[in-house]
Formats: structure tokens, sequence, C-alpha cells
């Protein structure tokens, strides 16, 4: 086996509870014979295909096909149960605690993303699987990061001086480019429902109400106002209008336009794909490279994954060995 494909468990699809097999199924039962056993372990054949299954139907609903050979991807998921019933085995009651934790944080976090509770369970059973199942899933996972954690991660000592070198070599990446702040109003000329363009005549209603909107600017209303009075971008209306972004992030327009303002100067009527807009230079942010101090914790935290995920192939065969878990997959 190629152990190295074992840094997927930091990532990876871990459970031990499956959908049960398609009806048709039962009308010609696969083989349920143990692929891999010892120490407490015992992994059947029917778990190993439901989590091919899985992992078939979760790259297809992401549109990522996976282009390894079946054998491969069983030799690979199989580790993985492997993996997950040792991890469960040693893991402490403090890991299930924090295993626990995380897995609903992360369950409510991904149902958060969706309008509706419906729409998330229907990305869920495009998967194969129930969302019980799913959150069993998600805490095994979790837990394995717990143990792993505990076991592993935790005993690496990453040094100030391998941090500090690691910054100094990738220095680029800490340089954030020159921003600017604004605000903005925004007068629509496509149907928010539709999101098909206006009519003409409607186009010409809506730069009269922009030209409008700019001439109050110039009369110093208080722009915060005008963006809660007149701004139709629903996702700055309510926090002043405010976009703060470095080039190539925006419309080239309202870019250009903006990056042209100098502080409190308020722009023409801009016209974007989006609409009319009338914006308020707030703040230019120069470009500055970001101290090794405020970098420093979160390039120990990435070094210490890194040699995490080095260590780990060694890590998992010596547990598996010292619990004499055997892998009869192909006998």
């Amino acid at each position: 086996m190629k152990v190295n494909r074992l840094l997927a468990v930091i990532v990876a699809i871990l459970g031990t509870i499956w959908m049960p097999a398609d009806e048709l199924d039962d009308l010609f039962p696969k083989s349920n014979k143990v692929v891999a056993e010892g120490g407490g372990v015992k992994v059947f054949r029917l778990e190993l295909d439901a989590a091919v299954k899985f992992a078939l139907m979760n790259a297809a609903a992401e549109d990522a096909p996976i282009t390894a050979d079946i054998g491969s991807l069983e030799e690979q998921l199989l580790h993985e149960l492997v993996f997950s019933r040792l991890a469960d085995m040693r893991a402490t009651q403090n890991d299930r605690s924090q295993a626990y934790t995380r897995a609903k944080e992360t369950y409510n976090n991904q149902l958060a993303g969706y309008t509706r509770a419906k729409t998330f369970n229907l990305r869920v059973a495009a998967m194969g699987i129930s969302t019980n199942a799913y959150r069993k899933r998600l805490y095994d996972e979790a837990l394995a990061r717990a143990v792993m954690q505990r076991e592993l991660t935790s005993k690496i000592e990453i040094t100030e001086g391998q941090c500090r070198k690691f910054y100094q070599d990738n220095k680029v990446n800490w340089t954030e480019p020159e921003q600017v702040r604004v605000q903005h109003v925004l007068l629509a000329t496509m149907n928010p429902a539709t999101g098909l363009e206006l009519s003409e005549a409607d186009k010409v209603r809506k730069l009269q109400v922009a030209e409008h909107v700019r001439n109050l600017a110039m009369q110093k209303q208080k722009f915060a106002d005008l963006v809660l009075n007149f701004s139709e971008d629903p996702g700055t209306r309510r926090s002043g209008g405010e976009y703060t972004f470095a080039r190539g992030m925006m419309a080239p327009e309202f870019e250009r336009v903006s990056f042209a303002l100098q502080v409190n100067q308020i722009s023409r009527v801009v016209e974007t794909q989006f609409g009319y807009h009338i914006i308020r230079m707030v703040q230019r942010i120069p470009k500055k490279v970001k101290p090794f101090i405020e970098m420093q914790k979160g390039i120990r935290t990435y070094l210490g994954q890194q040699e995490a995920s080095a260590r780990l192939p060694v890590y998992y065969k010596k547990i598996r060995e010292g619990a004499g878990v055997k892998v009869t997959l192909g006998d």
C-alpha cells in the first residue's frame, strides 16, 4: 500500500455508519466478508462498498470526478475506515467532547450556508447518505482529528527560528496590496427577481434618480443616509454602503473611479453591469507587509500541520500494527 495516501485522513471521509443498501441490492446480495480485522477492529465488505458509493456520489455532487481507479480508491477508503476505528478505540472522553462540539459547529455552519434546511437536506441526499449518518460522519472525522492532535500534532515542536525562516522565504505572501474603502449608492438596472435588464425607459428613470442622489451628496447630505434611503445594493445598504477592496476585485468601471478619488470626494455617476453608482472615497489603505509577530501563530500552525502530515503514515502504521489489524482486501 502507498501509505502517503493516508494524508487524506486529515480531511477524509471518515465514518462508520452508512446508508442501508439500495433495495435492488437485496435482489443480488453482495459478499459481506471481513476485509480488515484485528485488535477489536472489524471492517466488512459492505461497509467498504458503501464508502466507495459515498465517495463517488459526493465527487459527482461536487462536480469533481475521482480519477483514481476503483482498486486504488477501495484501498484508500479501507485504510481510512481502519484508521477511524483505531482512532475511536484510542479516544479519551475529552477527545469525544471536542469532536462532538466541532462536528456540531461544522454541521450548523454548513446548514447556515443554505437558505432553506430542505435544500441542505437534498444536497446531503445527493451524496447518498441520510442527514443523521452525515452528522455521524462529521463526528467521526472530528474524533480522528482530536486523537491525532493529542497523540501526534501536539508533540511536534516548531521553533521561532523555523517560523522566521518560513516568513522570510515567503514574504511575498504577507504583502497586502493597496486598498480603498468606499461607500456607494446603487440604482440597479436589472430586476433582482429575474436577473433581466430593465427597459430603456426604466433605465432612464434610474439614471435620473442617481443624478439626484449625487446632487444631494454634493450638498453635503450625510452619505450613510443616502445609502439607506436610495441604495438598491442589499448586501451593503444597512452597513453604510461600504466596500474595502484591492485592484482586480470589483467591476472595472467601479474600481477605476474608486482608486482615482481623493478622501471624501464624491464621484460622478458611474455605470456598471449592475447599474448606476455614486461613490464616496472613505479611506486609502497603502500597500504593506504584515509583520512577523502578526503572522507567527498562523505560520507555526501551518508548519505543525505539514510536519504532522509527513509523520502520519508512520503513525498510522505503528498503531495499526500495534493493534494487530490485518487487511485482507483482494484475498
